[in-house]
């Protein structure tokens, strides 16, 4: 089976900084993979690297068998790959609704696929449907990162790609944003997935990698991975 999404020696830099050392790694069609590693080791620039944000040195960098280096941001995101950064970057001053709307910008002239992504999103997260009309940025963290994932989903990617999802929340807002994911990879969606919650993100995932200071230093399956107590210390911070 060929991978959905293949790296192969990526290197990448900002300015002077080598912050890619020869990344590979795979995401196979309905996985869901989890790329671990301590503050610092490279994981969101990878994020980065496959949606366009940074465009690698060197190294080749496939979706669907087709190179997407050098491919603008937004032309990546009509491939199928969808990006749901750090830290959310809703659009605090638009409404919900708002937000869900520019997710599906590239497809923004098909009003019926539109509305049928926001009928998605609010059966996902009924709390949103409640809040449709209300600003983004007077939604509680765990809201703002619903909102942020739906948003991604409204674009309809074949890979959705989420960096730290569950960071700054309380923990049981952490247990139903990780329900969401399952549920969401269930209906067949493939997540490539940064989460500093290692042992959550590892029953989650299929298979893990671990990358530190811009080099993979280990993957294997996620059982392995998660149940190495040596590994978790070593790398994980845990």
């Amino acid at each position: 089976m060929s991978a959905l999404l293949k790296l192969d020696q990526i290197h990448s830099y900002y300015g002077k900084i080598h912050a890619l050392k020869g990344i590979s790694l795979e995401v196979n069609q309905g996985e869901i993979v989890a790329l671990l590693g301590s503050n610092g080791a490279g994981k969101s620039t990878t994020l980065k690297t496959i949606s366009g944000l940074v465009v690698p040195k060197s190294g080749t960098l496939e979706f669907e068998g087709k190179s997407i280096v050098g491919e603008f941001p937004h032309k990546i995101v009509e491939s199928g790959i969808v990006h749901v950064p750090e830290g959310r970057r809703i659009f605090g001053g638009l409404t919900v609704l708002e937000n869900l709307e520019i997710g599906g910008y590239t497809k923004r002239k098909d009003k019926k696929f539109i509305q049928e992504g926001i009928t998605r999103a609010f059966d996902l997260f009924p709390r949103l449907k409640e809040r449709q009309v209300q600003l983004a940025g007077t939604l509680s963290g765990g809201e703002q990162q619903m909102l942020a994932i739906s948003r991604g989903l409204m674009a309809e990617p074949k890979l959705l790609m989420l960096d730290e999802p569950s960071m700054g929340l309380a923990p049981i807002i952490v247990e139903g944003i990780m329900r969401i994911i399952r549920e969401i990879n269930k209906q067949g969606m493939t997540i490539l997935l940064i989460e500093q919650n290692a042992k959550a993100a590892l029953k989650l995932a299929s298979r893990g990698y671990i990358i530190e200071t811009g080099e993979i230093v280990m993957q294997d399956s996620a059982d392995i991975l998660r149940d190495d107590d040596k590994i978790v210390k070593a790398y994980l911070g845990a």
